[in-house]
């Protein structure tokens, strides 16, 4: 994420430090968040390896990965910032702990929404384009490859610049992420540029915008062309991506701020930016299980099945067992 606090204002210039009721009310939200959507994760995780039609399905496929990427930003990443609000440093105080929360919190979280920004173009092509991917050679190209770059993309960059980056690290435990990413402290700024608007920018604008024009393209189909089965076979890959993206408008104000003070208003929205518009960009970490639940079919039944499962286990395990002797 866009952040990186190593004094008073971080690298972007953003004021990083609050107050402590501050802190613990943002510790009881994110942990009233976490443990609510953990489950609902492992369930909705559960379902997409377990139905087969779920699994099989081409659209769901970066769909699986972003669940699993987002499921380790949501329990390591912030996880990591649950124990930092609570004991102000950071534990375990280790250069291990460290870089492996500078890499998921940039590293994953990045990677997340480039690969959410290849959904938005995928759906795009699979909603008005699907004769693409109507062959395996077209699916290789056009699917399989382009989902292993998005996917692999950011981690792999991060990986190198927090672990091989030629740059001295330099851990302060009391400061968030250790006081790194410490590439940040010698690397030329048309890099920070390219991180901020290819990282982050441009794939945020590109998922609200081409959601945007699904949207009004498979109305003018449906409305206008009349191409109502159309518009029923796709109608819950729309639906679903539109749940997925909504959420990210929670990350807009972190992006006005951001174009704002590049604009030359170096201070505008720091007392909010890194306090509180730096958390409510998980917001769609935390809800993107909840979004999907309601597009699983026979989720239901599934859950149901489950919690019937559980009962009977649990009355096999009180049963009483006869003694028998001799």
């Amino acid at each position: 994420m866009p952040k990186n606090t190593t004094g008073i204002y971080d690298s972007n210039g953003v004021y990083a430090l609050d107050s402590p009721l501050s802190k613990r009310i943002k510790f009881w939200l994110i942990i009233i968040c976490e443990t609510s959507s953990i489950p609902c994760y492992l369930f909705v995780i559960y379902q997409y390896l377990y139905q087969k039609e779920l699994r099989k399905a081409i659209q769901n496929h970066a769909l699986m990965v972003k669940l699993c990427i987002n499921f380790v930003i949501l329990t390591i990443d912030l996880s990591m910032h649950l124990s930092f609000l609570r004991l102000g440093y950071v534990l375990p105080s280790t250069p291990g702990a460290c870089l492996l929360w500078q890499l998921v919190d940039y590293g994953f979280w990045f990677g997340d929404i480039f690969l959410t920004c290849w959904m938005s173009i995928e759906r795009y092509i699979l909603i008005f384009y699907s004769h693409w991917v109507n062959t395996p050679y077209r699916c290789i190209f056009i699917h399989y490859i382009p989902l292993i770059f998005f996917s692999l993309y950011c981690p792999v960059v991060y990986i190198y610049l927090i672990f091989f980056y030629p740059v001295a690290h330099a851990y302060d435990y009391s400061f968030l992420l250790c006081g790194g990413p410490y590439f940040y402290l010698d690397i030329a700024p048309w890099l920070i540029w390219y991180e901020s608007l290819v990282h982050y920018v441009i794939p945020i604008f590109v998922i609200v915008i081409l959601s945007g024009a699904m949207i009004i393209r498979v109305l003018i189909q449906k409305y206008r062309l009349r191409q109502i089965g159309r518009w029923n076979k796709y109608r819950k890959m729309l639906i679903q991506f539109i749940c997925i993206s909504a959420v990210y408008i929670f990350d807009l104000p972190y992006i006005i701020v951001t174009i704002v003070r590049w604009s030359g208003l170096t201070y505008f929205g720091t007392d909010v930016q890194g306090p509180y518009f730096y958390y409510v960009n998980y917001i769609p970490t935390i809800l993107l299980s909840f979004t999907l639940l309601g597009t699983i079919p026979h989720v239901k039944t599934s859950f149901i099945a489950l919690i019937y499962r559980k009962k009977q286990n649990m009355r096999a395990s009180v049963a009483p067992h006869m003694n028998c002797r001799v």
